[in-house]
């Protein structure tokens, strides 16, 4: 729904009445596009899709986005102070998923013209500074942690063993200054704003 309303919003809008405007369920529906996409092109994304674009190492396909001039937006309640973690993996732009038509063509007229749009509501600067500590590993191990997963559900998601999921926690648990999963999956929702379901794998 949030899909569809946002599409709506953006082919109403009056400033957007000359550009193209589409939308897909996923990642994959949208390759085609995403391949020629270029200067002046505005991709938004949740949270799901942004993992998928983002890849297990470095974001290469959110860098290969960015590198082609594609404006890159994220669906999410993070402040103001996530900016600088978020741009760095190639996101350019926050919507709160709750936001007015406004503010939704606000936030698609400033990418289209190459500018950032955050937000102005502020996360603590701390917590943000500990989180960009971590690598793309790490930051996705702890994603995946915010979703409930088990250490054995990650690394079946991930492709990894048991025990390297392991290390990676406990890495990750050193970096954030936590004493257990539960308050490094509290920083990252304090961060972003957002946690995921996902079915439990087998």
């Amino acid at each position: 729904m949030m899909r569809i309303g946002l599409t709506e919003a953006m082919r109403q809008n009056v400033h957007l009445l000359s550009s193209q405007v589409v939308s897909f369920a996923n990642p994959g529906e949208a390759q085609p596009l995403l391949a020629v996409a270029g200067s002046g092109d505005v991709l938004i994304v949740d949270a799901h899709a942004w993992a998928a674009l983002e890849g297990p190492t470095e974001a290469p396909e959110l860098r290969a986005l960015n590198a082609r001039g594609v404006m890159v937006g994220l669906i999410a309640a993070a402040g103001r102070d996530a900016a600088k973690l978020l741009a760095k993996r190639g996101i350019s732009g926050l919507l709160a998923p709750d936001a007015e038509l406004d503010a939704i063509a606000a936030f698609v007229e400033d990418l289209a013209a190459g500018r950032a749009h955050f937000p102005q509501n502020a996360v603590s600067p701390e917590a943000v500074l500990r989180l960009s500590r971590l690598s793309s590993r790490q930051f996705e191990i702890l994603e995946l942690m915010t979703r409930g997963l088990l250490n054995k559900q990650i690394a079946f998601e991930l492709g990894l063993t048991e025990g390297t999921v392991k290390s990676h926690v406990s890495a990750i648990l050193e970096k954030l200054g936590c004493d257990r999963r539960t308050q490094a999956v509290t920083a990252f929702i304090q961060c972003f704003g957002v946690a995921h379901e996902r079915p439990a794998v087998a």
